[in-house]
């Protein structure tokens, strides 16, 4: 099942710069073994915005339970998730 997930954090305004890199480094592992294991097909950096990546995952539980372990979760202002729907078998058909 893919889905599309938006995924913007903020830095807390009492948070030292090093404690917030270290996150950001826990979380750039995360993502990158996301990535590996195939689970990330796309990801994209949105100028100011935040992060947008394409997921394959198996349903939506296994989405959620994604999300909410990766280390940046509680610092994320806003997460936006859509499941997607592949159109081009059914454009290669018609």
């Amino acid at each position: 099942m893919l889905f599309s997930v938006r995924l913007v954090s903020r830095q807390p305004p009492d948070m030292s710069a090093e404690a917030w890199q270290q996150i950001v480094a826990e979380q750039y592992r995360a993502v990158k073994q996301l990535y590996d294991s195939g689970k990330i097909k796309a990801i994209y950096r949105e100028v100011g915005v935040g992060v947008l990546a394409i997921f394959e995952v198996n349903d939506a539980r296994e989405m959620d339970q994604i999300i909410a372990g990766l280390p940046m979760f509680r610092y994320f202002a806003e997460t936006t998730v859509h499941a997607l729907w592949d159109m081009a078998p059914t454009l290669a058909s018609a």
